[in-house]
């Protein structure tokens, strides 16, 4: 049983625990096949799998609160009704009271589901948040606080104004800080949650879209150093890290398109002339047009594995640090951003480079209106 117990407790990415059971193997590979030895570890992992699953042990819903940020649509729209659903009571967070995401949450008139004005840019929304929290929660305290509030601007680091990072950080990164200080204290409490929403593309690097990784970047380190300090308190901090859900939440939605499109005018209005000729007006316009054509209708994920990964997070005895959930993409259903997200910190850089340069194209350039390899 104890081996078991500590087994349960190991909570590295697949990729972390191949490479750590490869070395140990490596001299066995010499004599056996290596293909022998991947399946080897593949059944090692599977085990692990198997026994964490058989071992999970969850908390009940029933009595606990929590905060959601980001729920006008989304993940945080679907997850407020899947917690709600679920026995807890919830604190919806939204960007507008009046929004349709709003008005479909209110239309439960759920005693236990909140809708709650929420801007995470402004400390007086916070506050007042937090003051309505408290008033209802009483001496029992928050048990958790989910950060799902977020959005991206696309473009080149010559491109982006040091506004427009400003204003992607405010929300992704400092807006989630902003809130889970402020709820902090009623978490400890009651020795809850606290359960960032990051992204694979935090993970690793990607050309024309340096303002979001850099944000959820800052997610991912944040949340790390928080999940330290804590342990003394017996809080929880997990990530949970969604790859390719576009078409699950309103990243590609008209709105979230339109307003792309908008701030990649402000960018190329704001360059200088320099910087224009150098990429020519033909990058802004196929970065356009590749935003619209991946938000058309395709193959589609569901947002429950995602929800399933939060809710874990906020129940389960012994919550997992991070949680990488895969989603789909393409023909084939395979979520290769999630791959590489695994995999990016194991290669070196040239070859990165060279796999990203081939997936993006990014080695190559519109100056003066023609497509010039590098």
């Amino acid at each position: 049983m104890a081996l078991l117990d500590a087994l349960d407790r190991v909570d590295v990415k697949v990729f972390e625990v191949s490479f750590l059971l490869a070395f140990c193997l490596l001299p066995f590979s010499v004599a056996y096949s290596f293909w022998i030895c991947i399946l080897m570890l593949l059944l090692m992992y599977a085990c692990l799998v198997f026994i964490r699953q058989q071992k999970r042990v969850l908390l009940e819903a029933k009595g606990r609160s929590v905060l959601v940020t980001g729920c006008d649509t989304g993940f945080g729209h679907h997850l407020a009704k899947r917690l709600n659903d679920h026995g807890f009571e919830v604190f919806a967070g939204v960007l507008s009271t009046s929004s349709e995401g709003a008005s479909s949450l209110r239309a439960r008139k759920s005693k236990r589901l909140h809708v709650l004005q929420l801007d995470i840019t402004s400390q007086k929304d916070v506050d007042e948040t937090i003051k309505y929290v408290e008033s209802k929660c009483g001496n029992t305290g928050l048990w958790g606080v989910v950060n799902n509030a977020g959005f991206n601007i696309y473009g080149d680091v010559e491109f982006v104004s040091i506004d427009q990072y400003k204003k992607c950080m405010d929300v992704n990164l400092y807006g989630m800080i902003r809130v889970t200080k402020s709820c902090l204290p009623l978490i400890r409490k009651c020795k809850g949650r606290v359960v960032n929403v990051s992204s694979v593309k935090g993970r690793f690097a990607w050309p024309c879209d340096s303002v979001y990784h850099v944000s959820k970047y800052g997610v991912e380190t944040m949340s790390d150093s928080l999940r330290l300090e804590m342990r003394k308190f017996g809080v929880g901090v997990s990530v949970v890290a969604p790859g390719s859900f576009d078409a699950a939440t309103s990243c590609s939605g008209p709105e979230s398109i339109s307003r792309m499109k908008n701030e990649l005018e402000v960018s190329w209005n704001a360059a200088s002339d320099d910087v224009k000729r150098a990429y020519g007006r033909a990058h802004i316009d196929a970065m356009y047009d590749n935003l619209a054509n991946n938000s058309l209708p395709g193959t589609a994920s569901s947002p429950v594995p995602v929800l399933a990964a939060i809710e874990d997070a906020l129940i389960n005895t012994q919550p997992r640090p991070r949680y990488v959930v895969s989603g789909r993409m393409g023909s084939l259903g395979i979520d290769y951003l999630a791959i590489l997200a695994h995999l990016y910190s194991f290669l070196p850089e040239w070859f990165s480079d060279f796999l990203l340069a081939r997936m993006t194209g990014c080695d190559k350039h519109y100056g003066n209106g023609k497509i010039k390899n590098s």
